[in-house]
Formats: C-alpha cells, structure tokens, sequence
C-alpha cells in the first residue's frame, strides 16, 4: 500500500512539473513565438497587430509538447521528482516574460533560458543508451536530409526570384562573370567595366562553370543551397574522424543543418548565391582530411579556399596556428606564413591588374572608411583612431549580433580555445563594418566565423568526451546528481540551434517570415506576384542578345538572355537601346528617378507598361526619332468635375477620388489634384459583391505613364475597372497609397 502511494506522489509530483513550466514557458512561446515578427538589420522586434487563436494554440501546444517530450525522455533515463524540477528550474525565469514587453535582448535570454534547461535535462540522461545505426545508415540518412534542405532553399530562393524579391546582388555578380567565359570575356562584369577579380579575387569560381554552361540561373541556385547544406557531410565525416559514433555523429550533423547562421544562407533574402558558400566544403573538408592525417588533399582544398576571396588567407593563417600548437610546427608555420603572404600578393598585386573601379585601390574599403582611408591605415586604426575603432567593435548592436550567433555554440567551444584562434581577424572585420547588415545572422557575411565555431564545438565535444566533467561547466548544471557533462552540452547547443531556428530563420511559414518582405524595402506594396507571365510579354518586345539597362531585382529576371547593364546615372547616348525599370521600387538605386527622367524626354518611348500585382514595370526603347512629348494628365475644370459622378472618400487631402458605373460591369475611376503632391500616387480598388466574392484592381496615376508629382492642381485622370456584369456590387472601397522613394537603410 506504501509503495503504491509512493508512486501515485510521483505521478503527482511529475504532473505539477509538467503543468507548472508548460506554464512558464507559455508566455516566452507565445509572446516571442507566434505574435511578432523579427527584423534582424536592425535587431528589434514588430509585434503584430493582433493575437489570434492559431497564434494561442500554437504556442500553448509547443510549450506542453517540449515539455511532454523532456518528461518522456527523462522517464527512460528513470529520473522523476525533484530531479526533473531542479533540471527544469531554470525555465522559471520565462514566467517573468508575462510582464516584459517584446524587445530583441529579451529573445536572446528567452532562447538562452530554455536552451540551458534543456541541456540542465540531457545531462541528467547520461546512461541512457545512444541507438546503434549502422555507420551507412546514418551517412545515407545525412544525405537525405542535405538534399532536403537544398530543396528547401532551392524553392524559396526561386519564389523569391520569380517573384521581384530578389536582387540581381549579389548572385548576378558570380553568375554574370563565369556565363561571361562563354562570350570570350573571363570574369568580366558589366557594373565595373571590368574584370571581376579586380574588385573580388575569385578564382576559384571557375569550379562552377559547368553550372553556368547550362544557362540555368535557378540550377546555380540549387547550387549554392547545395553547397552550404553540404557543410552537414564534413560535420559528420569529422565527427567520426573524432571517434564519435555514427549516431553521435549524425546528431551533429542535425545540428549543423538547424543552425540559423546555417539555414539563413540556404534561403534567398537578396543574395542568392554568394562564393563564400565554396568555404563550407573547402575548408570543413580540409579540417578533416587534416584530422584524418590526409595532409596533401587538405592542402589541395586550402588553395582552392585561396581562391574563393582575397582575404581567405586571413582564416588559412589562423589554421596554421592551430597546427603549430598541436605539434605540426613546420606545417603550421607554412601555412601561416604562406597565407598572409598570399594575401598580400592578391590585393597589392594581382587585383591591381585586372581593372578595378578604382585602380590601385582596394574596392571594399568603403565599407571601413570610418577607421582610414587605405588598408594600411584600416589595419593600424586601433592606434590612429582608437576612439572609432573601438566604438565600432564593442557597442550594443554588436553584442547582441554576437550573442545571437553564439547561442548555438555555448559551451561546447570553451573547451577548444586553440581552434577559436582563426576567428578572431574575421571576427574584427565583421564587427567594424559601417554596413547595415552585417552584423546579422540573415546573411553571408559570418561565414567563415560559422565555419571556425562548427569545427570548435565538435572539438570541444570530443575534448568533453575525453575528460568527463570539467570544473568551468558546473555552475551551468548545478544542483543536479552525476549530470554528464557532453551530453548536457550537446543538448543545451541543439535546443538552442532549434529554437533559434524557429524565431530567428526567414523561412515562410515560420514566425519570422515577415521580414522577408520588409528587408526588401516594399513598405506597403506586396512582394509575392508571381511575375513570369508579364517577363514572357515583355521579354518578347525585346530582340534576343540585346543591351538593356534594368533595374537590379529585373536584370534577375533577364540574365543570362540579354546583356544587362546598370548604367541609370549615363547619359542618353551612353545608356542601352532597351530600358527595363520597376517603378515603385528604389532600393540601390532610384528607378523610379530615372522612370521620370525617360517619361519626360523626347528620347524614349515607353513601349510597354503593366502591373504586377502592386508593381509597375515598364520598358522603355529609344526613340528612332526624337518626339516632344505631352504629359497624360488632363486638366478638368472644377464646375464640370463636381457634376460627374460620385464622389469617393479618401484619407488624404491631395486629390479628390469619384467613380462613375457606366455599364453593367463596368466603374470609371476620377483622380483630380487639389494641391500639389510630393510623391507619386498609387490606387488599390476593393469591390466587394454580394455573394461574397471580391476583386482588387492597383494602378497608379495615370495609369503610371505620369507621376502625380510631375502634373499640377486641377489636373487628373481616369481609368476603368470591369468585374462580372452577373455580380452584384455591394461595396467599393479606394485606398490610396503614398509611393515614397526610399534608398538603402544605413
């Protein structure tokens, strides 16, 4: 009868467990996982307008799932009770979260929070036996799971490219200078008139070629989402090389592929392809032919890394170090030596060569033009301009980038600080840039530091491993009876790549997609629209192989079919016959500008114009003939505009909006300035019917071929919208949108 209350307390004890932090973790969930979404340029949290249910449901059901999940798994390894409470207590500083309001510091302890409970978990599960998989079965399923992961990347990034999200920067650049081996021009780019490794030293590109050959952007795609997945092979070959066994090591390689600095380059934003992603399986298969022993095919694959950017050499350095100090010194100090002398030759000497923007001069030191104005006075600013470079490496928006980075890694690389050393030039570099997103995970730009932690921490792992509890690692599981310290770490480290994989990835469909949209600058005008059909239309005005100037996320869209260039600011006999331009957008550069520039001269002649969803493109061709040209707006006397139609309100005090049915199916639209405006206009209608169907019609003033701020008070224009004579109407509705020019955030 004892025995039996005895248990029943247990299963009560484990219940009110279970309850109580599913409550904790509750309103962390909810709070920083369903109703907000991250913008990580600028390392602040939107929240949204309103909680819905799914929204409540969601983050109840992943609290009481991971919980569930950790009760299971600590019930196997037969711990219950106080145990499970101590494991779990510090997942009692989530309750806080009710009362604090969503802010970017907040998301980085919350994650922290649960990721160390659950390693505090793991550790107490440290003779709970590891499944045996045969060592094929698990490479197989690492296989599967990177060519899952590439699909992944590969569709999102061709959504985002047949829909005007993604620019032609940056993988136009590499994409554009290999397909320009086929014309008899190596590495030339159009943008700098130049060769390519005069601005961005990138022989090793030319291993992609047979990529290019195919004439297929979207498979250059898949390539580099193939690359940068790819990374979760060498993880797992390493780990093994680490005597870590096939499902340790196939862990690990889960990890890898979950990481958010991993996974935000599998997907499109605006880079698409970038060389840095050759790194992955260039210097994570030379770590491992290193550790293998495998000496001259790891130094086949550092020099074809020394040729994927101008300053690979640093990180090379860093790795020689590592060899000298594990006892490799001749090897060490060659790889050393020769990398920074490699590094040296490229940019003093070779680069020079082959026509940068700016002979002579390095193109990328713009981007550290704060601390000097040459390499040489960027290297030395720490002692010329103290002051600028230490605000610009230590500073709150850097602490938390790298607090966002690190997560993942925490502590697993305190126990490797030796492979730590060739990320500390990289980690300077990153911090000090003046751009606006580099210090983010979103991107590309942390690459090689990704690299340099994942080969640290599975160090680190196999130094845990080897040594059993180490004293710097027992204040993180205080409190709890013989915790094992790998598994404790293995544990807080992947619960840590997951959940900041959930809240931090820009993967639609996970609470932090909205940011796909506002990274690229849309505002209030919608990115998804799918615009291949209007590309076909317009593609087939413009002879094959011809020059065109085009908009960056356009020129996407026309490579590598047409000879694209960006000249906007040239003059008129300098510019391309064909110009192809998206209106509404001005990201790098100002389109719509330009798009005024061309309506107004006698020179060009806007052959084609359509909406894309929200998005006016428009071709322009030059004029055989050159013709004055009047603008479309008309002019309509107050007296006669009263009397027509009916008017319409409108939020803004600009124009007057009116419509007029003048046919079944049939609404004629007015637009009339009152005053004079300072950005173009742009009309969404809204019919609703009485069967509840609806129809959305967008344009913009005079139908685009006219900004609003180039016509005068009293002028306007009409445009008609048909919809199904057999609807009724029930309801119409005109927004009017204020199309701002807007530039890079800085």
């Amino acid at each position: 009868m004892a025995a039996g209350v005895s248990e029943n307390v247990k299963k009560c004890r484990g219940f009110c467990c279970i309850a109580f932090f599913a409550l904790c973790a509750f309103p962390a969930v909810l709070k920083f996982g369903g109703a907000f979404f991250i913008d990580l340029r600028y390392q602040t949290i939107v929240p949204a307008r309103e909680f819905s249910a799914a929204a409540v449901i969601a983050s109840a059901g992943a609290a009481l799932l991971g919980i569930a999940l950790e009760w299971e798994l600590l019930r196997r390894a037969k711990v219950a009770g106080r145990d499970f409470f101590v494991a779990d207590l510090p997942l009692a500083g989530l309750a806080a979260m009710w009362f604090l309001p969503p802010l970017f510091p907040l998301l980085i302890l919350c994650i922290a929070l649960a990721a160390w409970s659950a390693g505090r978990a793991a550790a107490l599960c440290g003779e709970l036996p590891i499944p045996r998989i045969p060592s094929r079965t698990a490479f197989a399923v690492v296989c599967v799971l990177i060519l899952l992961w590439t699909a992944v990347g590969t569709y999102h990034q061709c959504r985002s490219l047949d829909t005007l999200a993604m620019s032609w920067f940056d993988w136009g650049h590499f994409f554009e200078s290999l397909n320009n081996f086929f014309k008899g021009k190596p590495f030339h780019l159009n943008l700098s008139g130049g060769s390519f490794l005069g601005s961005r030293f990138t022989p090793s590109l030319v291993l992609l070629l047979p990529v290019v050959a195919t004439g297929s952007v979207k498979l250059f795609l898949f390539c580099g989402s193939l690359l940068v997945s790819s990374g979760a092979v060498f993880v797992y070959l390493l780990a093994r090389s680490l005597k870590f066994s096939p499902a340790s090591a196939l862990f690990w390689s889960v990890w890898y592929l979950f990481l958010p600095c991993v996974a935000n380059m599998n997907l499109p934003l605006i880079d698409g392809f970038h060389e840095v992603f050759l790194f992955f399986p260039l210097i994570l298969g030379a770590v491992w032919l290193a550790v293998g022993k495998r000496f001259f095919l790891s130094a086949v694959l550092i020099i074809l890394a020394l040729g994927v950017r101008e300053t690979a050499g640093i990180a090379a350095a860093g790795y020689g170090i590592v060899l000298f100090f594990k006892g490799r010194r001749k090897a060490g100090a060659a790889l050393f030596v020769l990398s920074l002398l490699w590094v040296v030759i490229v940019m003093k000497f070779l680069m020079p060569l082959f026509d940068p923007p700016v002979a002579g001069t390095y193109a990328h030191v713009g981007f550290y033009s704060h601390l000097g104005n040459n390499v040489v006075e960027i290297a030395l600013s720490p002692l010329l301009r103290p002051e600028a470079f230490f605000s610009a490496l230590f500073n709150v928006h850097t602490f938390l980038f790298w607090c966002t980075l690190l997560l993942p890694f925490v502590p697993l690389i305190r126990r490797a600080p030796l492979m730590l050393l060739p990320l500390a030039p990289e980690f300077v570099m990153v911090s000090v840039d003046r751009r606006f997103d580099t210090q983010s995970v979103l991107r590309h730009y942390q690459a090689v530091i990704v690299i340099v932690l994942v080969t640290a921490s599975l160090f680190g792992a196999a130094k845990l491993r080897e040594k059993g509890f180490p004293r710097d690692l027992r204040l993180l599981f205080a409190g709890l009876k013989d915790p094992c310290a790998l598994r404790g770490a293995a544990g807080a480290a992947f619960a840590a790549a997951v959940l900041s994989f959930l809240v931090v990835v820009q993967l639609p469909g996970l609470p932090a997609s909205d940011p796909q949209r506002r990274y690229t600058g849309s505002g209030e005008i919608p990115v998804w629209t799918d615009v291949r059909p209007a590309m076909k239309r317009i593609t087939a005005l413009i002879p094959p192989g011809a020059g065109v100037t085009a908009g960056f996320r356009l020129a996407a869209q026309l490579v590598p079919r047409y000879d694209i260039h960006f000249d906007f600011s040239a003059d008129d006999g300098k510019l391309q016959d064909f110009i192809l331009l998206e209106n509404f957008f001005s990201f790098y550069f100002q389109e719509s500008e330009f798009s005024r520039r061309l309506l107004a001269s006698p020179n060009w002649e806007l052959i084609h114009q359509e909406f894309v969803g929200e998005r006016s493109i428009q071709l322009f061709r030059r004029a055989k003939q050159p013709v004055p040209k009047a603008p479309p707006a008309v002019k309509i006397p107050r007296n006669k505009w009263d009397r027509w139609g009916m008017a319409i309100a409108v939020p803004v005090s600009t124009l007057d909006v009116r419509v007029l049915p003048s046919a079944p199916g049939r609404l004629v639209f007015g637009a009339r300035l009152k005053k004079e405006c300072r950005n173009d206009i742009g009309f969404r209608v809204t019919l609703k019917f009485a069967g509840g169907g609806e129809l959305k019609y967008f344009t913009s003033f005079c139908s685009g071929r006219w900004p609003a701020d180039m016509a005068r008070p009293g002028e306007g224009f009409f445009f008609t919208v048909n919809y199904p004579p057999s609807e009724i109407l029930r309801n119409c509705r005109v927004d009017v949108i204020d199309i701002k020019s807007s530039a890079a955030p800085q």
